[in-house]
């Protein structure tokens, strides 16, 4: 026990040091005239916020069972704070830092998931604890309903999301509270419609085939992996494309969106519309005014004055100008 005091002691005396220099890198933050930002004062800024999260991740063997679940929503919420931080210096900070601050709030992310399917084992999902009725929509065909999720590599984060996998010529619905500041994930999923009607924290599309997605507010990243002939409706603070290919994308997006391994990407601006999606933009807190929808990052294209080929503005005559009529329908 005294061994257990005497780490909870030195943990404290650590947490307070951190405190203190995240109150003083606050105030010195609101001190700088944006003209001055710099990766200089980023980067101090940085370490001080990360090695914060390391401290709280750091606590976890020493904490009660009963006190986990909030300590892991509160390192969630700061790794969410941190990851806004990066994005919204992207005006600043050159691509390959950008880059490299991204990749360690993902470690960070990674290290929280972790520790907490190791400290606080969860049951399997359910989209809430009363039966959802079932509809044309098809809901019964969410990752959560999949008793075998989880059993190699390719399932390992079926724990921290939840959403539809494995599923062929299906209109699919999720919505509203079901939704709110969840991480969603869609996976091997072939010509399927997927509705999201509400406020994500992340959105995961995984081994889509000719899919449809159209998709509220993400408060974070959209995250793309081995999606082919797809047409997605996305508004986010990031998005990341992965090794995709024949895709259109038609995005809000407030910072630079990133590709790389993809070709024949298309962009258009997010023109999605239905009856809640004003209220869900309002709860996001995304800019409305910030869009770069028309300007992508190839990290493969390395030419400063020459257009990347992977990536191109889709033309106005090709553009579906309403979705209103795929909510309800599969891709022809």
């Amino acid at each position: 026990m005294s061994d257990r005091n005497s780490v909870l002691e030195r943990l404290s005396r650590r947490d307070a040091q951190r405190l203190e220099k995240l109150q003083k890198a606050h105030k010195a933050r609101e001190e700088v005239d944006a003209s001055n930002e710099n990766e200089d004062f980023f980067s101090g800024s940085f370490k001080i916020k990360s090695e914060y999260v390391e401290d709280l991740l750091m606590q976890v063997p020493t904490l009660e069972l009963h006190t986990l679940p909030s300590h892991f929503d509160n390192i969630k919420r700061e790794i969410n704070e941190l990851q806004k931080y990066v994005v919204t210096s992207s005006f600043f900070l050159k691509e390959f830092n950008m880059r490299k601050y991204l990749g360690m709030v993902q470690n960070l992310q990674s290290k929280c998931y972790e520790l907490e399917e190791r400290y606080v084992p969860r049951k399997k999902f359910g989209f809430s604890k009363k039966k959802i009725p079932k509809s044309h929509t098809q809901k019964q065909g969410s990752l959560d309903d999949h008793d075998g999720a989880g059993k190699n590599d390719s399932n390992k984060w079926d724990e921290k999301l939840f959403g539809f996998d494995s599923q062929e010529n299906k209109v699919l619905l999720l919505e509203n509270d079901e939704l709110y500041q969840r991480d969603v994930a869609l996976r091997n999923l072939k010509n399927c419609t997927i509705g999201l009607k509400g406020v994500m924290g992340t959105l995961h599309l995984t081994n889509l085939e000719n899919c449809i997605v159209l998709s509220g507010p993400v408060t974070s990243s959209v995250f793309m992996e081995k999606c082919t002939n797809c047409k997605v409706v996305a508004a986010c603070q990031q998005l990341r494309m992965h090794t995709s290919t024949n895709c259109d994308i038609y995005l809000h997006v407030t910072s630079k969106g990133i590709v790389e391994d993809c070709s024949e990407i298309c962009t258009a601006p997010y023109n999605l519309y239905y009856d809640d999606l004003e209220k869900h933009f309002n709860m996001s807190a995304l800019d409305r005014g910030s869009n770069n929808w028309d300007n992508l990052d190839d990290f493969n294209w390395l030419a400063p004055d020459i257009p990347s080929p992977n990536w191109s503005i889709l033309d106005d005559s090709q553009r579906i100008a309403s979705w209103d009529e795929y909510w309800s329908k599969t891709p022809s």
